[in-house]
C-alpha cells in the first residue's frame, strides 16, 4: 500500500466510522429499552472493525475523479504533498496505535493480577432466599459457567468482568450493607453480564486503539458507557419505590469513594464518573416522577441491528478520492494485493492492478492529463 492510498483509506474510512456512529445514535433513540440500546452499540462496534477488514482486504468504488480536471503542475504538486503527508500520517498513526495497545494490554493484565489477589464470597449469606431465587431465574448463579463473587479492601466501588469465568468483585465494605441495598448492587453487576457488556467493551477498546485519534469514536464510547449504565439502573431497580433507596446506595458508594483511592483501573465499575452519575441521577428522578418521554416510534433490537447493517452498507460506498495516483480508467479499485494473493492462490483471477504500471505510474499520470490538455486547449494549464 502506497503512501497516496494509506491516505485516502485513513479519510475514507473517518468519515464511514462517523456516518456509522451518527446512524446507531439515532437508532438507538427509537428502541424499546436501553438493554436493546446498548446492545445495538455492540453491534455497532463489530460493524466499525468489520468495516476495516473490508477496506484493506476488498477493491473500493471510484465514482467520482477530479484529478482528471486539474494541470499536469498542480496535480504533481499535490502528488508530492499527498505522498509526504500520508507517510507522516503513517508513522503519526503507527506510533498511537502501538502506545494504545501497549495501554490496553497493560490494563487487562493488572485487572487480570487484581482478579487473582481476591478473595471468593458465598453470596447466600448476604442475600434473602426469595433474592437468591430470582436472580438464580434470571441469572447464572451455578453449574460451570457460574458467576464468581469475590471481594478485596483495595477496591472502592464494584465491577465485573469476564475472562475465562464472569467475574464479580465487591469492596469488603460493602458487604455490611443491609440486603436490600446489596441486592441491587448485584442486580446492576449481573446485567453487566448478562447483557454481555465485557464483550462490548473489549469491542470498543479495539476500536479505540485503531482510531485513537478520531474524536466521533471517544463520542460514542461516552454514549455506549452511558447506555451501559441505565440499561444496568434499569435492572437494578424493579419499582419506582426502589429508586429512592438506590440512589441512596449510589451515594454512599460516592462518599466512600471520596475518602479512599481506589487501587486499581477497573472496567465497567458501578460509580464512576461525575458526569455519568449525574445523567444516572437525574434519568431515575424523572423515571420516578413519571416523567421518562414516550417514543413515537418504537423499533424492536432486531429490526434496528438490520436497518444499522443495511446503512452501513451504503456507508461502504463513500470512497473519497483523495489518491491522486488512482487510475481514471475504473469504476473499482485493483484488489489489495494480500487478498489477492491468496485468491489466486485458489485459482480465482481478479484485477489485482491499477491500469498504470507500477514503476511508470506517476509519468503515465502526468503524460496522460498532458495529452488531455492537448486534446482540449481550454484547459488551464
Amino acid at each position: 500500500m502506497s503512501s497516496t492510498q494509506f491516505l485516502e483509506l485513513v479519510v475514507s474510512l473517518s468519515v464511514q466510522v462517523a456516518i456509522v456512529i451518527i446512524i446507531t445514535h439515532w437508532l438507538g433513540r427509537l428502541v424499546e429499552s436501553e438493554r436493546i440500546q446498548s446492545r445495538l452499540w455492540t453491534v455497532c462496534y463489530g460493524i466499525l472493525l468489520t468495516l476495516i477488514l473490508v477496506a484493506v482486504l476488498f477493491p473500493h468504488p471510484r465514482f467520482l475523479n477530479p484529478w482528471n480536471q486539474i494541470s499536469v503542475d498542480h496535480a504533481s504538486t499535490l502528488l508530492s504533498i499527498e505522498m509526504q503527508l500520508g507517510k507522516v500520517l503513517f508513522w503519526v498513526w503507527l506510533g498511537g496505535t502501538v502506545l494504545s495497545l501497549m495501554v490496553f494490554i497493560l490494563r487487562a493484565m493488572l485487572v487480570n493480577r487484581f482478579l487473582i489477589s481476591c478473595q471468593p464470597v458465598e453470596i447466600r449469606k448476604y442475600l434473602s432466599e426469595e433474592t437468591l431465587d430470582e436472580l438464580s431465574r434470571n441469572f447464572n448463579l451455578s453449574g460451570k459457567q457460574q458467576v464468581r463473587i469475590l471481594t478485596t479492601n483495595r477496591l472502592v466501588s464494584p465491577f465485573c468482568s469476564q475472562l475465562h469465568y464472569p467475574y464479580i468483585v465487591i469492596p469488603e465494605y460493602l458487604l455490611s450493607f443491609e440486603p436490600q441495598k446489596f441486592n441491587f448492587i448485584i442486580r446492576h453487576e449481573l446485567e453487566h453480564l448478562q447483557t454481555g457488556h465485557p464483550l462490548q467493551l473489549f469491542l470498543q477498546r479495539l476500536v479505540e486503539v485503531i482510531f485513537w485519534f478520531h474524536p466521533m469514536i471517544w463520542w460514542a464510547s461516552q454514549q455506549s458507557a452511558l447506555c451501559r449504565e441505565f440499561a444496568c439502573d434499569d435492572a437494578a431497580v424493579q419499582t419506582p419505590q426502589e429508586i429512592t433507596q438506590y440512589l441512596h446506595t449510589l451515594l454512599t458508594i460516592i462518599e466512600y469513594g471520596a475518602t479512599e483511592a481506589d487501587e486499581t483501573h477497573t472496567p465497567l465499575a458501578l460509580v464512576r464518573g461525575q458526569s455519568m452519575i449525574a445523567s444516572r441521577a437525574r434519568r431515575l428522578t424523572q423515571i420516578a416522577r413519571n416523567c421518562t418521554r414516550q417514543q413515537p416510534i418504537s423499533l424492536s433490537g432486531c429490526a434496528a441491528s438490520v436497518s444499522l447493517v443495511l446503512a452501513t452498507l451504503l456507508a461502504a460506498f463513500v470512497w473519497l478520492p483523495v489518491d491522486v495516483l488512482a487510475s481514471p480508467r475504473a469504476n473499482w479499485s485493483p484488489w489489495p494485493s494480500w487478498s489477492a494473493e491468496a485468491l489466486h492462490d485458489f485459482g480465482v483471477s481478479v484485477h489485482d492492478f491499477e491500469t498504470y504500471n507500477g514503476r511508470m505510474e506517476i509519468h503515465e499520470l502526468l503524460q496522460h492529463n498532458k495529452t488531455r490538455q492537448i486534446a482540449s486547449p481550454d484547459l488551464p494549464r
